[in-house]
């Protein structure tokens, strides 16, 4: 039975029903705060009530993408999955370069190092201080997915050795990638390492791309195996709605609504109604899906965006 390796265990993968791919629900440290306030979500009481919220309008499962030393708070993540009654995927890997200081331990070790540090947090799991040690201290919690991310045009040294880390660990361990693209580039450019490293890109999905919202692009990347991440809606500081439910309309006619999963990435506390911001986490559901149906995009292919695609993605190969 295919299953999906949640906060609180194990899950059969058919008993989910909608999925937010790529989210947030605490950011509290590490480099991303760092380089910007906005980007720290540290009260738990406000997430527990965000996805009591997403509960309500018919949310099942949400996969937060803080990795390894971004601000991740595994315990807070089973806290949250325990009140609220969603199911919660942790995720392990890094995020770009330039949220980790050159002295950082991911810059000294191997590969095979840090594949090792990913492989354990997927199967015996995720270290609770982000392995700033000196001791280990595993939460009782398993990460579910790996993640890495490229920078804008071009792929750091970090991030290329964090890239085949994670195909290590993907293989090692079945485990599913979800990828951060800057700006949606360097889609192609992915596909070429996973092939090289011998990861399933079938078993990815590139995050962000319809930030980069040109459809040859993405019919080409969908055409090389991997699902496409489209977290965008909501974000009119890059493309106004219309521009991504006509890019989804497209890829559906064109045949590839099995390649799409659909993701609200609140990592802002000025994207969230409970720091007194903006929509947050019921957006997907309660605004753009009705934008999907009025273009008329058929209800089997928004199933597929919404349900079917993500429990076979964050499913682990056995």
């Amino acid at each position: 039975m295919a299953c999906i390796q949640t906060v609180l265990g194990k899950v059969p993968s058919d008993s989910i029903g909608i999925v937010d791919y790529h989210d947030h629900l605490i950011t509290i440290g590490g480099g991303e705060e760092k380089a910007d306030k906005d980007l720290r979500l540290d009260n738990v009481n406000y997430a527990i009530d965000a996805m009591l919220s997403y509960k309500s309008v018919g949310g099942s499962m949400l996969v937060d993408m803080n990795p390894i030393d971004c601000g991740r708070q595994i315990e807070m993540l089973k806290q949250i999955s325990i009140q609220s009654g969603i199911h919660i995927v942790a995720c392990t890997g890094f995020q770009r370069a330039i949220y980790y200081d050159p002295e950082h331990w991911v810059n000294k070790y191997s590969v095979n190092q840090i594949a090792d540090l990913i492989i354990a947090e997927i199967e015996l799991g995720i270290e609770i201080n982000n392995y700033n040690g000196p001791l280990v201290n595993r939460s009782s919690a398993k990460a579910g997915v790996i993640k890495f991310a490229t920078h804008y045009n071009c792929i750091k040294p970090m991030e290329m050795k964090a890239i085949e880390a994670a195909c290590i660990a993907s293989i090692e361990t079945g485990a599913p990638i979800s990828t951060h693209t800057e700006r949606g580039t360097m889609g192609l450019e992915v596909i070429d390492l996973l092939k090289k490293y011998g990861a399933d890109p079938a078993h990815v999905i590139l995050g962000h791309v319809d930030r980069n919202p040109d459809l040859q692009y993405h019919k080409t990347m969908a055409s090389l195996g991997v699902t496409l991440g489209y977290d965008g809606p909501s974000r009119i500081k890059y493309w106004p709605d219309s521009v991504i439910v006509n890019l989804i309309k497209k890829m559906c006619d064109a045949g590839f609504a099995d390649n799409i999963v659909l993701g609200g990435d609140n990592g802002r506390a000025s994207m969230w109604p409970q720091y007194g911001g903006g929509y947050g986490h019921n957006y997907i559901i309660s605004i753009f899906v009705p934008k999907l149906q009025e273009a008329g995009i058929k209800q089997d292919d928004i199933n597929k965006l919404l349900i079917y695609n993500p429990r076979r993605q964050f499913s682990f190969i056995e």
